[in-house]
């Protein structure tokens, strides 16, 4: 008895379900953990996909909703970081670090969504907030790193000798070294007018995102190595990226 007056229950609610598909295009902002200070910043990227929601309403005029959003984009994205450092001569060196960080995407979000009319006699315009998840799928990964150290050390005379210059380098795919099937935690808010979407997230990965094994053949040494030391002073390599994004939707 009970089974039947829940789905008597559950069908007028299913029934007012409206489905809508947003293709979308926007700018990806990515940001890796780093030695000291929480993230460093990365590079801006473009992102584009496509956003699947159904959105359950309880009553046409109740300002409030929820829906469930999934989808599919495609994220190229990575990291880049340059770092230069200089001491007065007499003590002297100059030091130069540059880190690229390349990858490609496909992400599946899966998000649970309330939405907010604040007006509820004006249904074309809602505020949303939602958060889940988004399951990455790597399709490509690369890395490359540089670091310079010129010393310039007066001699016992006083006179300067010519400077020493040590260079280390590598560039190489780890894409068979990387997460595969990175989960990221997300969050999003955004609005919704007519048939425009604007929405703005921020994914965090869950897993560390360290390229395993990469230091053991890695021709940068560990302590030159941005990349290596903020995974080893930290334990973990976490990924972060904000996405402001522009929609058009369509109504099924």
């Amino acid at each position: 008895m009970k089974r039947y007056f829940f789905i008597l229950v559950l069908c007028p609610f299913l029934l007012k379900a409206q489905f809508s598909i947003t293709p979308f295009a926007g700018l990806n902002t990515t940001k890796m953990s780093e030695e000291y200070s929480g993230y460093a910043n990365g590079g801006n990227y473009g992102i584009a996909g496509v956003e699947i929601e159904k959105q359950f309403n309880l009553n046409r005029y109740f300002p409030l909703n929820f829906s469930l959003v999934t989808g599919l984009s495609y994220l190229s994205n990575g990291f880049n970081r340059t770092s230069i450092f200089a001491i007065s001569i007499g003590s002297g060196s100059y030091s130069y670090e540059a880190t690229n960080l390349e990858m490609r995407y496909l992400q599946v979000p899966l998000i649970a969504r309330v939405n907010w009319r604040p007006f509820a006699l004006v249904e074309d315009w809602s505020l949303f907030f939602g958060a889940g998840v988004s399951i990455n799928r790597l399709n490509y990964a690369h890395i490359s790193e540089q670091a310079t150290e010129v010393s310039l050390t007066l001699n016992k005379s006083g006179l300067l000798p010519p400077p020493t210059l040590t260079t280390y380098q590598d560039s190489r795919d780890v894409t068979s070294i990387a997460v595969k099937n990175p989960i990221f935690q997300r969050i999003e808010f955004g609005m919704k007018f007519k048939h425009v979407q604007v929405t703005y997230r921020i994914s965090v990965s869950m897993q560390d995102m360290y390229f395993k094994g990469i230091e053991k053949t890695w021709q940068v040494p560990s302590g030159d190595s941005f990349y290596i030391k903020a995974h080893n002073s930290r334990g973990i390599t976490t990924e972060k990226y904000t996405e402001i994004v522009l929609g058009w939707r369509f109504y099924k």
